[in-house]
């Protein structure tokens, strides 16, 4: 990657015991979280669930997200990266600010 760039994927490891990441994975290489910037959580649709029949509520996924700015490093320079974990899915992606 060249100049000042964002890159986007999905993690498939991720080590985060208690819900707040540790270690993850990106492109065939380990990363150490050494420090959290920022943490926020972003709701999803919301009037979803509250205008569903509460026995079909698990079925929904209305986006809700809870996202962590982090530095983390293979080896060497840290960089910033933004980890975003879907709360429906489980699913994690990354955003990196090159």
């Amino acid at each position: 990657m060249s100049g000042q760039g964002v890159e986007r994927g999905f993690l498939l490891d991720v080590v985060a015991p208690a819900g707040e990441p540790l270690f993850f994975t990106w492109r065939g290489r380990a990363y150490r979280v050494h420090s959290v910037l920022s943490r926020w959580c972003e709701s999803g649709g919301w009037w979803q669930r509250a205008s569903v029949h509460e026995s079909a509520i698990d079925e929904i996924n209305d986006g809700a997200r809870t996202s962590w700015r982090v530095e983390a490093a293979p080896e060497g320079a840290l960089a910033i990266y933004d980890l975003e974990r879907d709360e429906s899915s489980g699913l994690w992606r990354i955003t990196h600010h090159g």
